[in-house]
């Protein structure tokens, strides 16, 4: 996954890689490349433009139905399909480049030779080969260009990291990495954190973040649609939901609320001041930036007609025992934090001794338990266990559990003597392929990081997502 578009130019071989085997990606930022100017072109990649018919047309070819990229288009889905119209264009620079070659005639044979279009006599049949063409909406050439262009991406990747042997010493390097026998010692720290603060502590916290502890509160009118409330039976029939319809049809003629609900005999109710610390009315509450708006919700065994009249952003009331359980979380969190950060930095520091481990303890009793391997997450997260796996012996860390409890713990001893079974052999094999071949596509990034530079031009995008407004 490529991390920022602004490190496009450190990263060509990776956005190639994601153009191949996970397109579309998310587009997490634009950065430095974006450049303005240039109206007839959405990106440059060296000497090459993409020009805005090009996108259009990769737009089109993508299928993505114009509804979808609207509602979208303030979630950066322009720029992702940018992102792929790149990728791709980049990959036919590299095989041009390159020289790659996949003729047409090897093309045919690996269409003929394709077993989804053998007939029962186990021979290419054009009926089945055409049967397919016109299920998936696509003519000979689409289907050829498409299949010669990821075979064409094939060799490219093989061009890469083909033809990698593995040393042995490497595959049980990497399987005494996850199967080390590490011993550590810990201590729950959540005994260690305040959790009841004094009235001063309280005041104090509201007078310094009084507007931040502001809430919406609202005020409505509301009424639940049933069929007993409405045709006083059970069943949701057709009348039910004909009804249904014409009082949806009532909200768009802009009729007011009480006219509607006089309309149908039910009762309007009205609710003051409310802020969701239950969720009796979470759903309306929900729709609070529809002021005036009148809604109709359906809410499970009834539909919900509202109309939101009053938003008010105000201290909820300081002495209710909601508002102040609030305000000790708060303060306790605070607490929380600044005691982790504390400790993380004596951790980095190293101002942390062995012998201080058991002072975190109340009753200065240290736990300790055995981990496995890098699998073993029966105590703590999968993420604490990756990071008890990276250091050295006699490192101090902070880690959690599933729960959330927070540990101070420190590494005792490592044992890596374990020696990899035949069973797991090509499991190893096939992990530390894998971390050469990310070894050589970082390399790869770097010299495609001086090959080519590639800019996106801002007022183009922005003048193309005006139009799909």
């Amino acid at each position: 996954m490529i991390s920022k578009f602004k490190s496009i130019t450190n990263s060509k071989i990776s956005w190639v890689i994601v153009a191949l085997i996970a397109i579309p990606f998310v587009f997490w930022g634009m950065g430095d490349v974006f450049t303005r100017g240039n109206t007839n072109s959405v990106a440059k990649i060296n000497n090459t433009t993409i020009s805005v018919t090009d996108f259009i047309n990769h737009i089109n070819e993508s299928g993505l139905n114009e509804n979808l990229i609207r509602e979208n288009i303030d979630q950066n889905i322009f720029e992702e399909i940018l992102s792929q119209l790149i990728s791709l264009e980049l990959m036919k620079m590299e095989m041009k480049d390159l020289n790659l070659n996949f003729s047409d005639n090897v093309l045919k044979n690996k269409i003929i030779n394709n077993k989804n279009f053998f007939d029962e006599t186990n021979s290419f049949s054009r009926t089945k080969y055409e049967k397919f063409l016109l299920e998936n909406n696509l003519s000979a050439s689409q289907f050829e260009t498409r299949l010669k262009s990821n075979e064409l991406q094939k060799i490219l990747f093989n061009y890469i990291n083909g033809g990698l042997i593995i040393p042995n010493f490497l595959i049980q390097k990497n399987f005494k990495n996850e199967n080390k026998n590490i011993i550590i010692e810990f201590v729950n720290l959540e005994q260690n954190y305040k959790k009841d603060f004094t009235k001063k502590e309280i005041d104090d916290f509201i007078e310094l973040n009084k507007d931040n502890l502001k809430k919406d509160f609202i005020s409505f009118k509301y009424t639940k649609i049933s069929p007993q409330n409405l045709l006083n039976n059970e069943e949701y029939s057709d009348e039910f939901f004909k009804i249904i319809d014409d009082i949806d049809n009532n909200i768009l003629n802009n009729d007011p609320i009480e006219v509607i609900v006089n309309r149908y005999n039910l009762e309007l109710e009205e609710v003051n001041d409310y802020y969701p610390y239950n969720d009796k009315f979470e759903l309306i509450y929900s729709k609070k930036n529809g002021l005036n708006k009148i809604n109709l919700v359906d809410n499970n065994d009834h539909y919900l007609l509202f109309q939101i009249n009053k938003i008010e952003n105000k201290l909820p009331d300081i002495s209710s025992n909601q508002f102040i359980e609030d305000i000790n979380l708060s303060l306790a969190n605070k607490f929380k934090f600044e005691y982790n950060k504390k400790l993380l930095e004596d951790i980095q520091n190293k101002r942390l001794k062995y012998s201080d481990l058991k002072n975190f303890s109340k009753v200065n009793e240290v736990d300790n338990i055995l981990i496995k391997s890098i699998a073993d997450n029966n105590k703590f997260s999968v993420e604490a266990i990756k990071l008890i796996y990276s250091l050295s012996e006699k490192s101090f860390l902070l880690i959690n559990d599933p729960l959330g409890n927070i540990y101070l713990a420190y590494i005792k001893e490592i044992d890596n003597n374990e020696k990899i079974p035949e069973n797991e052999l090509k499991n190893y094999l096939l992990k530390s392929n894998s971390k050469i071949r990310d070894t050589l596509y970082s390399s790869y990034d770097t010299y495609l990081g001086d090959k080519y530079e590639i800019k996106v031009y801002q007022n183009t995008i922005e003048r193309l997502k005006n139009n799909f407004r």
